[in-house]
């Protein structure tokens, strides 16, 4: 059988190992027969569009014999079985004529049970009413595997490394496949009484087709065609790039690239395009342009499956141009143009849902969060290091959870990690993730494409169930989850994002599922110059600065950074402007962050309430300089906004969140400061005022938690009294609380006044400052207070 496995390998490409058991398996047929009924029987199986109905042919042409090709999705009921092998019947009659034929009953699943079982029974025995009557032929039956685990190269290694074992468990797992049938119920692809035919005789498993091999294909498909284009007409077609023309007709049926639809389509467009050319031409030459073969070059070295190029949904245009020289037609490919991905709009929902994508971000493309970036890196390699793993007989990790507040680039990192780690993504956001049909169908694509990301956006959503506000279900998500394989060549990983941790539910954190986590915390420094940056694309006057922009943007997230260069812009134009300026760019901050501009029309006593908001401001920010002088004040202004009258901003990279005793002592200070500074200078009838309510709010809060929270009070020292009133008693240190919360804040009060009093002047110039000009930087006004600068300059 060494020429049939030379003469196969020519005709069959890409399936050595397939043919290499057909060899050993015909070699036996004629000498050593393992059925009564047949003289021999062999099973091909497989991905669709691998070349298993091909081979079978290829078998019977080496053999010489004569074939009965039969298409058994046909004979799909059991009322069909009379007009198979009835008396009558197609295969009656042909082996009447043809004893010693090969029958081929392609794609046997898509039989009735009834004549499964029938053929396996012929195949044991032979034919109820002759024994005989199939003695001396050979079946080959043929049937698509549509699990992907059961077409994967490690698993066909495996089985062809084993087939004695991996064989059984192979039917084992096929004999419970089930399709729904007409009436909606589960029926089994198989019969029992054939499987049990088949695991008696060979299977042969054939591979998913890769890229060369379709190359190769596409090349003797290409030239059959001409040679029968040329054989019944007059213009002679001559093809001068045929490796350059055939890859480039492969790509052109891109993304679903098989060997059957090769097969039927690529000789009818040949066809088609040689048709074009006028009757009177004598030659019709098709070539490739230099620009086209450069274009070509990366793709003869791909050596990726078929399946990427459905994966990436990656798909091609070609460019013809048509010339013409004397009696001869030049077709010329020009060009290859990758399509870009349908818009999401353009797509029908499900099928977006299932759509795989693919990152065109890197982590060069999201602006700061270096922390996040160094965990993210460091988990990539993880994934990259097979060797590593398998040193410590450790699995592939299968999730991770990135939470953080709303709009710090949680999304973006997760575009940014698959495409560092080189692998396409499925999303289910949100809604999504209440759908569980849609659940199993994009882990089932997920199988297909792996290895793939799985992206999961806001696992802490909540939903109405039944009419119940809940987490979402996870019975099913978790069960997607453990089945994912660990082979570092077929994994799926998972990324959920979520805003709190504490609401994510806690089966979707065990061990084995998403069972690493990243905070993404507030956007630093570096991401807001990077928006500052982008602001400045537009066009905008000559000099304005990025650092002054940036600190401006302190404690903005993502979504409100994002809206300010559009915002600034129609800004501008309805300012009759043609570039950005620098106060039009820091007044849509202003906005975003504290809300509209007030109009003075809406005050009744506008000029004294200015007044006494420049006094308040003032006051708190020349506290705020001499208390806390590490916090750095980002500006004070009097502006009137719908969200304050007035304010001292800080920069949020600068405000601590471990705090001690005399920072709390110096905050209480700064909050009341305001308030201190206005009675002083309006007196207690008019000085007292709302404009302090969330002033006096906080400080009570920061004097609560010295003392019920914090262990700082003298006299209640290193107790969490709100532990003890949540889990003891409620009534407990009630009155000692009151009476310790009125000392913080008469302390607070005490030091405010002494600030207030011995920074007065400091005070009244930076107000009238204020009364001028509206706005004061925290740079310019730190400057003055160490002396380098006037506040009247």
């Amino acid at each position: 059988m060494e020429k049939f496995s030379a003469y196969a390998k020519r005709e069959i490409l890409g399936q050595d190992r397939a043919i290499e058991l057909i060899s050993s398996a015909l070699e036996r047929f004629g000498s050593l027969s393992l059925f009564d009924g047949v003289a021999g029987m062999l099973t091909m199986a497989g991905p669709p569009a691998c070349g298993k109905n091909f081979a079978a042919k290829v078998i019977g042409r080496y053999l010489q014999r004569e074939m009965l090709i039969l298409h058994m999705g046909d004979y799909a009921y059991s009322d069909d079985i009379e007009r198979l092998v009835g008396e009558k019947g197609v295969l009656e009659r042909w082996i009447a004529a043809h004893p010693d034929g090969v029958v081929i009953f392609e794609d046997i699943d898509k039989a009735d049970h009834s004549i499964q079982r029938l053929l396996a029974s012929i195949v044991s025995d032979g034919a109820p009413d002759d024994l005989r009557r199939y003695k001396e032929s050979l079946f080959l039956f043929t049937f698509s595997v549509n699990d992907p685990s059961w077409y994967e190269k490690r698993f066909i290694d495996e089985y062809y490394d084993n087939p004695l074992l991996v064989q059984g468990k192979f039917y084992e797992q096929i004999a419970k496949e089930a399709v729904t049938d007409e009436e909606g119920n589960l029926t089994t692809v198989f019969d029992a009484d054939i499987l049990t035919v088949f695991s008696e005789g060979d299977l042969a498993l054939f591979y998913p087709l890769e890229f060369k091999v379709l190359h190769e294909i596409c090349e003797r498909v290409m030239q059959k065609s001409v040679t029968i284009l040329n054989a019944g007409r007059t213009t002679v077609t001559k093809i001068e790039h045929p490796r350059e023309c055939a890859l480039a007709f492969l790509l052109g049926f891109s993304p679903y690239l098989n060997a059957k639809r090769i097969a039927h389509k690529l000789p009818a467009l040949i066809t088609d395009m040689v048709s074009k050319c006028p009757g009177d031409a004598k030659l019709c030459r098709i070539r490739v342009s230099k620009n086209g073969l450069k274009q070509l070059e990366p793709f003869f070295d791909l050596s990726e499956e078929i399946k990427h190029f459905v994966k990436f949904e990656r798909s091609f245009e070609l460019e013809w141009k048509e010339s013409r020289r004397g009696s001869g037609i030049t077709l010329t490919l020009t060009g290859i143009v990758e399509r870009e991905l349908q818009k999401p709009e353009e797509r029908p929902a499900y099928s977006d849902r299932l759509a795989i994508r693919v990152s065109h971000i890197g982590f060069d493309d999201v602006a700061g969060q270096l922390r996040v970036k160094k965990e993210l890196k460091s988990i990539i390699r993880l994934l990259q290091d097979e060797t590593g793993l398998e040193h410590f007989g450790i699995s592939l990790p299968k999730g991770l959870l990135l939470y953080g507040p709303e709009g710090v680039g949680k999304s973006m990192l997760v575009k940014a990690f698959a495409k560092e780690a080189g692998l396409a993504y499925l999303y289910l956001g949100e809604s999504d993730l209440f759908d569980e049909m849609l659940i199993r169908e994009v882990f089932t694509r997920a199988r297909l494409a792996a290895p793939v990301l799985v992206v999961l956006e806001g696992v802490d959503t909540k939903g109405v169930i039944e009419g119940n506000y809940t987490s979402i279900p996870t019975g099913l998500l978790t069960q997607m989850i453990d089945r994912i394989p660990s082979e570092p060549g077929e994994y799926i990983f998972t990324i959920a994002t979520a805003r709190d941790i504490d609401e994510v539910p806690t089966e979707l954190m065990r061990p084995g599922r998403l069972d690493q986590s990243v905070e993404v915390p507030e956007l630093d420094r570096e991401a807001r110059r990077f928006f500052a940056k982008k602001i400045l694309e537009k066009p905008h006057e000559k000099g304005i600065s990025v650092e002054r922009i940036t600190r401006y943007m302190s404690g903005m997230n993502g979504y409100e950074l994002g809206r300010i260069a559009k915002e600034a812009s129609l800004d501008a134009l309805r300012a009759g402007l043609s570039e950005l300026t620098e106060e039009i760019i820091i007044d849509r901050i202003n906005t975003i962050k504290y809300g509209h501009k007030l109009e003075k029309r809406r005050f009744k006593n506008f000029e004294e309430d200015l007044k006494k908001s420049a006094y308040h401001e003032a006051a708190h920010a020349v506290a705020s300089l001499r208390l806390l002088p590490d916090v750095e004040i980002e500006q004070v202004t009097v502006i009137p906004r719908s969200e304050a009258l007035g304010l001292v901003s800080y920069m949020q990279d600068a405000i601590e969140t471990n705090l001690s005793k005399e920072e709390i002592e110096a905050n209480i200070a700064v909050l009341l400061a305001g308030r201190v500074a206005t009675v002083k200078k309006f007196g207690p009838e008019k000085g007292l005022e709302t404009g302090a309510y969330s002033d006096l709010q906080e400080a009570s809060l920061y004097a609560y938690s010295a003392v019920a929270q914090f262990g700082m009070d003298e006299e209640l020292p290193n107790i969490h009294i709100e532990t003890l009133l949540q889990n003891i008693n409620s009534n407990l240190f009630r009155e000692k609380i009151e009476s310790r919360i009125i000392y913080w804040m008469e302390e607070g009060t005490r030091l405010a006044t002494k600030v207030v009093e011995k920074e007065w002047k400091m005070i009244e110039t930076v107000a009238l400052r204020l009364l001028k000009e509206e706005l004061i930087e925290g740079e310019e006004l730190k400057r003055y207070l160490k002396g380098d600068l006037k506040l009247t300059d």
